[in-house]
């Protein structure tokens, strides 16, 4: 979708100001327009969800405003493409790990993970084991009720996955590094006039670059010339069956004194992904050492990449573009390669246990 912003006019403002509503947001004091407002309301609601909180409404944000209107019950869940996605399916699968039947990390998408436990569910229930999440099924599992267990079947699973033997070497290491936007969607514009789809391509094939040469199998999630949504970024992640995924952005802010280094990581308020936190530090703790520039910390946060995707990932963003001596750094050749090597080594970290040398 095109995306909405501040200035716009039209019924489509007018129904992202009464779904805003909903949220205990109210925005419409001028019906259908895009007011300051409901600019603020959208990024406050873009900050609960774990979004990033930029006051516009582009595909992940009117994904987000749709899905949240779902409860449990609303409607039949079942596998589709693309998948479902909305609260109703995350509170049926933070139900069904509560009672220990895994349905992933609670990403609020009805994948085949999820489709798997809701038929476990139902022949434990004794039930039509049919994978839907229907009136039936709903009905069911709402009697249930195990609060005491507090760690989801899917973190258990992760956390575990954290105590197995690390690999011998990145060698036949399956990666993904995605360099985000792309010539359609160029993002913001750095001081000298690079856009931002020209810098994370630079700092992306520099990163795949060191890992090839150390035999890992690096996937670029698009090329000079294209740009993928999100979903697609995410899907051909799941399809490729990647093991790790960096994801390289660059941050943007109105006031040009913003500055720092900052990584997130899939996160929701019930619970986030071990691995992908781990790496997120990882990748921080290598960019402040190379960059030195203040550190924003990590955040968890529900981006489609880190949601949608199987495989533990981060995203990172090495400094703000808009700062005039920052953003000038993110576009020098020399500072680029200090950064893939320190992405690069951090990914390293994460699989190896080891340090290579940039």
């Amino acid at each position: 979708m095109e995306a909405i912003r501040l200035g716009q006019v039209g019924p489509e403002v007018g129904d992202i100001q009464r779904r805003l509503g909903q949220f205990d947001l109210p925005c419409d004091d001028d019906p259908g327009v895009f007011d300051r407002r409901t600019e603020a309301a959208v990024r406050t609601f873009q900050q609960r969800r774990g979004l990033r909180a930029d006051g516009i409404v582009g595909d992940e944000t009117w994904r987000e405003l749709l899905g949240a209107s779902y409860r449990l019950g609303d409607r039949m869940l079942y596998v589709t493409r693309p998948l479902l996605h909305g609260d109703d399916v995350r509170d049926l699968q933070r139900r069904l790990n509560r009672l220990g039947f895994d349905a992933g990390y609670d990403d609020g998408l009805y994948g085949p993970q999820t489709f798997d436990a809701v038929r476990e569910f139902q022949l434990n229930a004794g039930l039509a084991v049919d994978g839907l999440a229907g009136p039936t099924t709903v009905d069911v599992l709402l009697r249930y009720h195990r609060q005491h267990q507090e760690a989801s079947a899917a973190a258990v699973r992760e956390r575990e996955s954290l105590r197995r033997p690390l690999r011998a070497s990145v060698a036949g290491a399956r990666l993904m590094v995605d360099p985000a936007r792309g010539v359609d969607d160029p993002g913001v514009i750095a001081p000298d006039g690079t856009p931002e789809h020209e810098v994370t391509w630079q700092l992306a094939v520099a990163v795949e670059g060191r890992l090839a040469a150390l035999g890992a199998h690096v996937i670029l999630s698009r090329g000079p010339h294209t740009t993928p949504t999100s979903e697609e970024r995410a899907t051909q992640a799941n399809r490729e069956d990647v093991e790790v995924i960096l994801s390289v952005h660059t941050n943007a802010d109105p006031s040009p004194n913003a500055r720092g280094a900052a990584a997130t990581y899939f996160g929701t308020d019930a619970q986030i992904s071990d691995r992908g936190r781990w790496l997120a530090q990882l990748c921080l703790d290598g960019v402040l050492e190379a960059t030195g520039t203040p550190n924003c910390r990590t955040h968890a946060a529900t981006r489609t990449i880190l949601r949608a995707s199987r495989a533990p990932a981060a995203l990172v963003e090495p400094g703000f573009l808009t700062h005039p001596d920052e953003g000038r750094q993110l576009c020098d050749p020399q500072v680029q390669q200090r950064i893939a090597a320190a992405l690069a080594n951090a990914m390293i970290r994460f699989l190896v246990g080891e340090r290579v040398a940039a």
